[in-house]
């Protein structure tokens, strides 16, 4: 990577401060609409939570697993990231490899994959629960209707006028204050089906007795029925992809540079300062930061009316991770194992979350990405990286506990791979702190703002902020998190910016540009 101190230029159209895929999103799209963009990221490295990082001879993704939205649709509202790729002529720079299954969970005494294909999946569910077919199909068929309808309110003014067409949302209205839970005692009987139904449920952070309805049915969508995909390479790639849209239109990615001051007078954005001291004028600022950082370090509370503060300061951050990364000259592929894989120890997804808040480490996700793309690892190796979610606790000492994590989730691996842990290559831990430090998202929130019932849609912040010029992208405004949440927040951002209010109307102009 090139670095350099200080911008080429001391003026721009737009500025976008953090180079998530948030940021590197909307960055993109305005580059590709003819604005002079700069891009300021503290890391070495773009993508946020989707850069990856090498050890020796291996390639770790340092948080992201798999996406949805990679392959061409027909249907409105799929195929985001596809779209977003091929709107900027940047759909040659990633190779994203179909994923089938979309993930593989183990609970006591049962075993299930789940592959992509809406049909498929119903099925694969029906196979071990065939008395409730009914139930389950009313529950799915629940989903695609939301998702159709968050779609068609993207055509709204606001979020808030979906209350004035209840005709127009008969599934999305009477689930906007509904968990996963909710949706699923409503069409199910059996715990165990729930269960599993709900098994993607630290993709958000909340078990289904806390979850949004609303995010969980895209999200599972975005999975199952628009395909399961890897990126080859590892996700850097896609974020380098988006970071090289910006600079072969003129725009510039500076790394390395943290940001001082999000600069603003009289109710306007003005620009912003360097922690180098360069000041840098832009009429426009697009914040991918830790929206608490923005408000009250980079531009001030007293910049933002007090209602507003206030609002934030109600809001609920997610919790946040602990990662092993791993490798194994194991043969992996005796085990019929899967890209993705939930090892539970327990039905009971309460107890399961009940362990996260007490810090420990009872369940893993386990990632095999050499099998997708074994370019990761060197021949006749696989990597492995077991995720557990984890409280945001300011005053842990994860020094003293790094260790006793790193073995507990091992071991809970070694479990379903036996012999893991006698023929590791390599294993390091990451702790909250590790999060927070390289994308200083407060604690190590890996969701942004948790995605509860009432954190999504209109209780979420927008990309429009009180202050003239500033918007936000990112986890912590809407839609929330994930990979597909954060592109459709970097859309929302880029459309805000080029005066649209329609997603529609900004992919046309920019297919006209």
């Amino acid at each position: 990577m090139r670095f350099h101190r200080e911008s080429k230029r001391d003026a721009y159209d737009a500025i976008v401060v953090g180079a998530g895929i948030g940021g590197l999103t909307a960055a993109s799209l305005l580059a590709r609409a003819g604005r002079r963009v700069l891009v300021v990221e503290r890391h070495d490295r773009t993508g946020g939570y989707a850069h990856s990082f090498r050890r020796s001879r291996y390639l770790f993704d340092s948080a992201v697993h798999m996406v949805g939205g990679c392959g061409p649709s027909g249907r409105e509202g799929e195929g985001l990231l596809f779209r977003l790729l091929d709107t900027l002529g940047a759909g040659d720079r990633c190779v994203f490899r179909p994923i089938d299954p979309c993930y593989t969970a183990y609970y006591p005494d049962l075993r299930i994959s789940a592959p992509t294909g809406l049909e498929e999946f119903v099925r694969a569910h029906l196979a071990e629960f065939p008395r409730e077919e009914k139930g389950l199909r009313q529950l799915v068929q629940d989903c695609v209707n939301i998702r159709t309808e968050i779609s068609a309110a993207g055509d709204l003014a606001s979020p808030f006028d979906v209350m004035r067409h209840p005709t127009r949302f008969p599934t999305l209205l009477p689930y906007r204050r509904a968990t996963l839970a909710d949706a699923m005692d409503a069409h199910l009987s059996d715990p165990q089906l729930k269960a599993l139904f709900g098994t993607l449920w630290p993709y958000l952070g909340l078990p289904p007795s806390r979850v949004s309805f609303l995010y969980w049915a895209t999200m599972l969508l975005s999975y199952v029925q628009d395909g399961t995909y890897y990126c080859r390479g590892s996700f850097q790639s896609f974020a380098n992809a988006l970071a090289d849209a910006v600079e072969e239109r003129g725009g510039e990615v500076l790394l390395r540079s943290p940001v001082r001051r999000i600069r603003v007078e009289g109710g306007e954005v003005r620009g912003i300062t360097l922690e180098n001291g360069q000041r840098i004028e832009a009429p426009l600022v697009i914040s991918n930061a830790d929206l608490t950082q923005t408000v009250e370090e980079l531009v001030g509370t007293s910049a933002f009316p007090r209602r507003f503060v206030r609002t934030l300061q109600r809001l609920t951050p997610s919790v946040s991770a602990f990662v092993v990364y791993a490798a194994t000259d194991l043969d992996l592929t005796h085990f019929d194992a899967s890209h993705e894989s939930f090892l539970y120890r327990t039905w009971d997804h309460d107890e399961s979350y009940r362990a996260v808040l007490a810090g420990e480490p009872s369940w893993v996700t386990a990632t095999i990405p050499t099998l997708s793309d074994p370019t990761l690892a060197p021949r006749g190796e696989h990597l492995m990286i077991l995720t557990t979610l984890v409280p945001t606790t300011p005053t842990r000492h994860w020094g003293d506990e790094k260790e006793r994590f790193t073995q507990a989730m091992l071991r809970a691996a070694d479990e379903r791979f036996p012999g893991l842990t006698s023929r590791l290559t390599f294993a390091e831990g990451a702790t909250p702190r590790t999060m927070e430090r390289y994308t200083r998202n407060t604690d190590g929130a890996i969701y942004g703002w948790a995605v509860s019932p009432g954190q999504v849609g209109p209780g979420r912040p927008a990309n429009r902020t009180p202050i003239r010029g500033l918007l936000l992208a990112g986890h912590w405004t809407q839609p929330g998190g994930g990979v597909y949440g954060v592109v459709t927040s970097g859309v929302g951002a880029a459309r805000e910016a080029l005066g649209f209010t329609r997603d529609a109307e900004l992919w046309k102009a920019l297919a006209e540009a």
